[in-house]
């Protein structure tokens, strides 16, 4: 009863308290004031994706948080495409938007949007429109009312890729336990991404019928992007069979506090070692931030670069635009993937696809295959700016052990590759019609 409780409070009284307090605050944070301004005209946005919708078949709604889980969502829409269904995509973050360019040329697409208000009347809305035979959850961005109208009009509702740290607040909090243990209940299937995150499901939702291993799908992305990927125009001195390069892959201010000193005197000892920046977030601040650090070696950005043409004394290469990581990686002979100082670390799969071995902060227990990586010591988990330099300077010293290492890190990533497969296989048997 006290939980059923709680969650009309969240819908009566926590959101649109949030909401009134996001629009004060969305003044003097341009990041939150994107985001509001996003879901200003969703409504008529939703009507207009009432006309691609083809009721004769499927559609499999897909919820993510942001880019990263959109990644890992691909590889299964892909196969419910081929599986003959629609597919429908809503995002939490704004900061996605940009990827969802990805699926713009699918004629199955009917909508893909960031998720209102997570309102009864915005669900019901989406359901009258969409009609999905299911919903798709991935890693941990699930949404109460989402979940009550799915119960209500009796659509399944998966969570893959599921992720539960051993400290998470849904697990340890008696409050945060309570409530997310009543809507994981209200799953149909929870698909966790490895054995240890299934026992701490299973601690959280004991008795589930249907809680399972069923891998990361976004290892099967990380593959075939880096195996398609096409060389990105950098310098032509940036050979990794010639010389070294590292390639800092998802940046935060938190992790360029321990990376930046260490590069810079290793740029002063190793002649001729080239570094790659990719920050998480590529903005004019930022952006402005590292060439500070960096102006002694004079870095150029990406966009302005001409390949050959290129100055091959460029030392320094900012990335100033975003979805070029994957192909990035597949330049470099050693990887430092940030998140690891901040919220948890990022893509790690990417730079293991491309074969170099990858060195990230000490929060990783968000990644399964980073954890999969460390444990075949293809990866490297540091602590501070020392743990840093003693991990990195080795690597630079040892190329033929770099080269032997990023080996052994690709072997671990296809290990753990063919989880959209499985995925899909669970979803078809839910849904008439669809593989059929």
């Amino acid at each position: 009863m006290l939980v059923r409780i709680l969650i009309i409070a969240y819908g009566r009284l926590a959101l649109p308290a949030a909401l009134v307090l996001a629009g004060l605050a969305a003044i003097f944070h341009p990041k939150l004031r994107a985001s509001l301004w996003a879901r200003v005209g969703i409504r008529k946005r939703l009507r207009e994706a009432a006309t691609r919708r083809d009721t004769s078949r499927p559609l499999i709604w897909f919820h993510v948080a942001s880019a990263g889980e959109l990644l890992q969502a691909e590889p299964v829409m892909n196969r419910c495409r081929d599986g003959g269904a629609q597919v429908a995509m809503t995002l939490t973050s704004v900061s996605g938007l940009d990827w969802i360019t990805r699926l713009a040329d699918w004629p199955e697409l009917v909508w893909a949007d960031v998720l209102p208000p997570d309102f009864p009347g915005a669900a019901r809305r989406m359901w009258d429109v969409l009609q999905p035979s299911a919903l798709i959850f991935v890693q941990a961005d699930v949404w109460p009312g989402l979940i009550a109208e799915a119960g209500r009009r009796g659509t399944p509702v998966f969570l893959v890729a599921a992720r539960l740290g051993e400290d998470s607040f849904r697990l340890v909090n008696p409050l945060g336990r309570a409530v997310y243990g009543h809507l994981y209940r209200r799953l149909h299937e929870i698909l966790a991404v490895g054995e240890a995150d299934r026992g701490r499901l299973a601690r959280l939702v004991p008795g589930h019928g249907a809680l399972s291993v069923g891998g990361d799908p976004g290892v099967d992305t990380a593959i075939e992007r880096v195996s398609n990927a096409a060389r990105l125009a950098l310098p032509a001195s940036y050979d990794p069979s010639r010389v070294p390069v590292i390639v800092v892959g998802s940046s935060w201010p938190a992790d360029e506090a321990r990376w930046v000193p260490v590069v810079q005197r290793a740029l002063e000892r190793f002649p001729h070692l080239r570094i790659v920046v990719v920050p998480h977030e590529p903005s004019e601040t930022r952006l402005h931030a590292l060439e500070a650090e960096f102006a002694a070696h004079a870095p150029q950005r990406l966009s302005l670069l001409a390949g050959e043409d290129s100055p091959a004394e460029t030392r320094v290469v900012l990335a100033d635009t975003v979805g070029v990581l994957a192909t990035l990686y597949g330049a470099g002979s050693i990887a430092y993937v940030g998140g690891g100082f901040s919220t948890g670390v990022h893509n790690v799969a990417e730079p293991a696809a491309a074969g170099i071995p990858v060195i990230f902060g000490p929060r990783h227990g968000n990644s399964a295959v980073a954890e999969a990586l460390l444990a075949e010591g293809a990866a490297f988990a540091v602590g501070d700016e020392g743990a840093l330099e003693r991990c990195l300077l080795p690597l630079l010293e040892n190329p033929a052990g770099a080269r032997d290492l990023g080996a052994r890190a690709r072997t671990t990533v296809e290990r753990l590759c063919g989880a959209a497969d499985g995925i899909y296989a669970h979803i078809a048997a839910a849904v008439p019609g669809l593989g059929r």
